[in-house]
């Protein structure tokens, strides 16, 4: 890494500084020390490549081999990732919220249809009218419903 030393104080700044970190005079004259980080060159690996079908060596960086023509594959240099799945209540009890709705209004319908069917069975002398004795019976089933869960 380079730095640039401040010719008033001598502190060490980084390479793109324009003021001095500790002063705060202007680096623009200012000597640097070290290589640069645009001269620097990162080798990447140091053992050659092949190629997979010819078994010729690779120019580094190379995506495709020049004797063949065979696309070049890389393996990833990271380690997988593996999901853990853990489970929620309703997928360990094995019912989803979709299969406790379906039994509610099954017990919703069948109820309300058990208790018309027996009233006019029993040809109750109740007079409420039809239109306003569903809407109860529904009313009735929900709450029940609600108070279960």
């Amino acid at each position: 890494m380079a730095v640039k030393i401040c010719t008033k104080c001598g502190e060490s700044n980084s390479e793109g500084s324009l003021l001095c970190v500790a002063c705060g005079s202007s680096l623009k004259d200012a000597p640097i020390e070290g290589t640069l980080n645009a001269d620097k060159e990162y080798p990447g690996s140091t053992t050659a490549a092949k190629c997979n079908h010819c078994n010729e060596h690779l120019e580094q960086g190379a995506l495709k081999c020049r004797y063949c023509g065979t696309v070049v594959t890389r393996r990833a240099k990271s380690t997988p990732y593996y999901s853990y799945h853990t489970p929620s209540n309703a997928e360990r009890s094995g019912s989803s919220g979709m299969e406790t709705f379906g039994r509610g209004c099954l017990w919703l319908i069948l109820g309300t249809v058990g208790l018309l069917f027996l009233a006019f069975l029993t040809h109750s002398t109740i007079n409420i009218p039809w239109f306003i004795f569903i809407p109860i019976v529904i009313l009735v089933f929900w709450l029940a419903a609600k108070k279960s869960k």
